[in-house]
Order: C-alpha cells, then structure tokens, then sequence
C-alpha cells in the first residue's frame, strides 16, 4: 500500500514528542497512558497526528479496520461491501474527525483514504494457495490510513480541537494524539467523554 510522505512528518513527530508527553505523565503509573508506536494495532484505538503550520492543518489518522467497519477480513459480502462504502464516504468528510474553531475560516483541501480491505483483489488472476494465505494474514490486520489538509484563513484562531470521531466510529474507545502547532508541540489521549484538545 502507498503511504503518503506526511507519514514521514508523523514519525518524527513520535519521536519528538513522546518523552515530553512522558514527563508530563509522569504521575501516572499506566502505560496505557503513553503513545504506541506508529505500527502498533490495537482495536478501539487510532493513532491521529495533527501538524498546524502557516495556513494549513495536515491531519492523518490510522486505525485497525476493526474499529471502522467491525470486521478486518477482506469482504465477502454485499453487506460489507457497503459497509467499507459507508466508512470511506464518512472518512472523507474532516467533520467526521474533527471541528474546529468557527473564527478559523477553514475549508477542507486534499485527502486520501487507504485500506487493504478496498479493492484489494481489482482485476483477475489466477490465485494460488499461497496467495490466499497470505491474503487473510494480511487482511487479519487491515487498517485505514486517512490524511486531510485544511486550508484555513485565520489559523492563528485555532486553539483547540475537538473529536467528533468517536461520534460516528463507535467502536473507537480512545485517541492517540500527537500534534505541532507552530513551535510548540504535546500529546494526548483523548475519549469520548473527554474529546477536547487544547494547544496549551
């Protein structure tokens, strides 16, 4: 699968921004309460990277299959067909995600969506048993990779975010969230009785 290149701003941000979300954790004694890795996969949780610079906001989302269409599997029926449909159409919408401050006058500009579970045998072939193997390994972890870039006009008015993920993604239980915001940077783990990010 191709990943875009603001994968490559998502790992560094990881890599910058972990031991300073540690620290600030440092009174709480669950590990559940610091970041995963970027190839960590757990059900009902995503990974949500966010980069605010200049006029534009970069967001990128990963996420187990599981916690978008309740299955990983690659579809074999009409229903989850449409439910692959339905995931994708709400993933495109930013809305979906996030909200932002009115009197930041953002619009939404490109994105992508990405999953193993989308088209992933287009065209014929001939399929080995081989292939089947290592089709259900590789479908037994499918996840969705979404990057969106709002184009806003007044940035400077962004000083939180809140998650309405949760809203139409049940089975997302908790949010990893890494961002940049100018020269600052935090973390944070969010749920859905707590879905507001302040950039303090």
């Amino acid at each position: 699968m191709h990943m875009p290149t603001f994968i490559l701003i998502a790992a560094s941000l990881f890599m910058t921004v972990a031991p300073v979300f540690a620290a600030e954790k440092h009174d709480h004694s669950h590990d559940e309460d610091l970041p995963r890795d970027l190839g960590s996969h757990v059900h009902g949780e995503v990974l949500l990277n966010l980069v605010l610079e200049a006029n534009h906001l970069d967001v990128e989302m990963i996420s187990p299959a599981m916690n978008i269409t309740g299955f990983e599997h690659t579809p074999s029926t009409e229903e989850e067909q449409q439910a692959i449909k339905k995931a994708v159409a709400l993933l495109g919408d930013t809305g979906n995600l996030l909200a932002l401050p009115d009197a930041a006058l953002c619009e939404p500009g490109p994105a992508t969506i990405e999953t193993s579970l989308m088209d992933e045998h287009a065209g014929s072939h001939e399929e080995t048993a081989a292939d089947h193997e290592h089709d259900a390994d590789h479908a037994g972890h499918a996840e969705f990779h979404v990057t969106h870039r709002m184009e806003c006009e007044n940035a400077a008015a962004i000083d939180s975010i809140t998650l309405e993920l949760f809203r139409h993604f049940p089975n997302v239980e908790k949010a990893r969230v890494q961002w940049i915001h100018g020269q600052r940077q935090g973390a944070a783990v969010l749920e859905p009785d707590n879905r507001l990010l302040r950039f303090d």
